[in-house]
């Protein structure tokens, strides 16, 4: 655990439960560099979301990615050995069925650039089609998607420029996995809004349609974001008046911290009492 002083944080070892968990109503807690990376559970995951349901308070899983699908990232949690449903992961998929009802773009045609559990999701709510010269889709949803190259590019950058509506997943610059950091989805939304000159409408973390989304999960405002990375669980948590806890077993590293947390933990067992 550490204390913050200015923009520097100390550890502070003899007192391992500085956050009054319980003055919080909710809690939303990020999965990719919190739970796990890749396909390892991090360690002191399970004992620190035991402390979290023993409060007895609303949990939402939150992540910006859309292929976390929410019954295999709760079974995933179970076999973990930590207590969770499907109905309390909130990835970027359901925020952009969302955002797309809103906007009377339900069954519009689209293409799809990201992996398959995500256009597996968003396949009831579009009418996707594979990007091909000619044609001009009303939606272009940009995830982090591994056949990226010159002519998905092309095709992408060509339909926003000539009217579709451009939405990206998140903008997340890396990813963690188990043997460090990959490209993520945000690389290839640079990619696509330095080509076509547009910027697209965001729907995960930092973005307010995630941060609502999940403060309606939660019933309150009166919540603690734990996530690893700035510039999108700390920051989304300002943006909608949540605190927030940063951990340093995802992306982000010991030093400086902008925007600041209000709380920094090595890990989620910091939560469990010793």
């Amino acid at each position: 655990m550490r204390n913050r002083t200015g923009k520097h944080w100390d550890v502070c070892p003899d007192n391992p439960l500085l956050i009054p968990l319980d003055t919080f109503e909710g809690f939303a807690v990020d999965l990719d560099g919190v739970i796990w990376r890749g396909t390892q559970i991090l360690p002191g995951a399970t004992e620190g979301m035991m402390a979290l349901r023993r409060l007895s308070k609303p949990v939402v899983f939150l992540t910006n990615n859309g292929a976390h699908v929410p019954e295999e990232a709760a079974t995933r949690l179970r076999d973990a050995e930590i207590d969770a449903s499907p109905e309390e992961i909130l990835n970027t998929c359901a925020v952009t069925v969302r955002w797309l009802a809103e906007r009377s773009l339900t069954g519009a045609e689209a293409y799809v650039l990201a992996p398959q559990p995500v256009v597996d999701q968003l396949e009831p709510h579009l009418d996707i089609r594979p990007p091909a010269a000619g044609e001009q889709p009303a939606v272009v949803v940009v995830g982090r998607d591994s056949r990226f190259d010159f002519q998905r590019l092309d095709l992408a950058a060509r339909a926003i420029r000539n009217g579709s509506h451009f939405v990206a997943l998140n903008r997340d610059a890396t990813y963690p996995v188990e043997n460090g950091l990959e490209p993520g989805t945000g690389t290839i939304v640079a990619a696509i809004e330095t080509a076509s000159g547009m910027r697209p409408n965001v729907m995960g973390k930092p973005e307010l349609p995630m941060m609502e989304a999940a403060a309606r999960m939660l019933g309150t405002n009166k919540v603690l974001m734990i996530g690893d990375r700035l510039d999108s669980d700390i920051e989304g948590a300002a943006r909608i008046g949540w605190k927030s806890a940063l951990l340093l077993s995802g992306v982000t590293p010991m030093g400086e911290y902008l925007p600041a947390p209000d709380y920094i933990l090595e890990s989620l067992g910091d939560l469990a009492p010793s």
